[in-house]
């Protein structure tokens, strides 16, 4: 592949990225730049999965785009991809690494069995469909970085939960709009939630305690994942960022008081990018932050004063 129809590909996945996923976005930016465009077809994949079920008119449909892919992440790896950008991307990543099949196909089978409006009676429903979804995308992370670590799959795993559990209390606001409700149902009957007076009339006291719950879940994940970074390499921290948007996001739910349609909790941090980078202990920030110029260039002076400052 020629390096212009590299970089192309590599261009069209970040600003898929970008566009759609924000928070990893932030994080794939501080990944080493050789292991880079890994990172962004990964997301872009997850991307593509994920849009699968708001674009399509019926569940059938949905199932045939899912086979799509399933064909197409088999293409891939017998040498055979398609034009799609995303797997001429990963095709062309696996030239220079090693990137399981097995988590592409997982992520996809569990998507793939959740097309339909998902019901979940447990946390622990939950807890499989992130650890099936957004722990598979930590494992490929960590793959593309070279590293096959015990310590860093077990903090991955429940980094990835705490994401999907997050990532649906998010949703729940948007979910709740299209008269949808994929909060566990058995929590949600334990604290007496009214599913249709909160589509009408906002978080009640039940429905507060309820997403308490539900994000004690996600925080007590994070708390794991942080009790054992000890034994993690520290080269595995680029993949390991999306813990840090995650849990700044719960931080500010619970300064709204557990109300997720609290319209704090929609707007961006201006604070992230900082903090993000303050985690990744990188000192050479010019090849991380000029990627895009025009995000970056406030990021780039307040690192160039804090490095001036720590070592005065």
């Amino acid at each position: 592949m020629s390096s212009s129809r590299a970089h192309t590909l590599v261009q069209h996945c970040r600003d898929l990225v970008r566009r759609f996923d924000y928070e990893s976005y932030l994080c794939c930016i501080f990944a080493p730049t050789a292991r880079r465009p890994a990172f962004w077809a990964i997301r872009a994949f997850n991307i593509e999965l994920a849009q699968i079920r708001e674009h399509v008119q019926s569940v059938h449909l949905g199932h045939m785009r899912m086979q799509w892919w399933r064909d197409t992440i088999s293409a891939v790896y017998q040498g055979k991809p398609t034009s799609h950008p995303v797997a001429a991307l990963l095709s062309h990543c696996l030239d220079h690494m090693h990137l399981s099949q097995a988590w592409f196909n997982r992520i996809i089978d569990e998507r793939d069995a959740n097309l339909a409006n998902p019901l979940y009676t447990r946390m622990h429903d939950v807890e499989t469909y992130a650890e099936h979804t957004a722990s598979c995308l930590l494992y490929l992370h960590l793959e593309a970085l070279g590293l096959a670590d015990v310590h860093a799959d077990h903090v991955a795993s429940h980094i990835g939960k705490a994401l999907g559990i997050t990532a649906l209390l998010r949703g729940t606001p948007r979910h709740l709009a299209a008269r949808e409700f994929h909060l566990p149902s058995q929590t949600a009957a334990k604290h007496g939630v009214a599913v249709e007076h909160v589509r009408r009339h906002g978080a009640s006291e039940p429905f507060r305690n309820l997403v308490f719950e539900v994000a004690t879940a996600a925080h007590g994940h994070i708390a794991t994942a942080r009790a054992h970074a000890k034994g993690v390499p520290a080269s595995a921290a680029p993949a390991l960022l999306l813990s840090i948007p995650c849990e700044a996001w719960l931080n500010r739910l619970q300064d709204a008081r557990f109300d997720l349609f609290d319209p704090s909790l929609a707007r961006k941090s201006w604070m992230l990018p900082w903090t993000i980078w303050k985690h990744t202990n990188c000192c050479e920030t010019q090849d991380y932050v000029y990627e895009d110029r025009g995000c970056y260039c406030y990021l780039s002076r307040y690192i160039k004063c804090t490095s001036h400052t720590e070592r005065r």
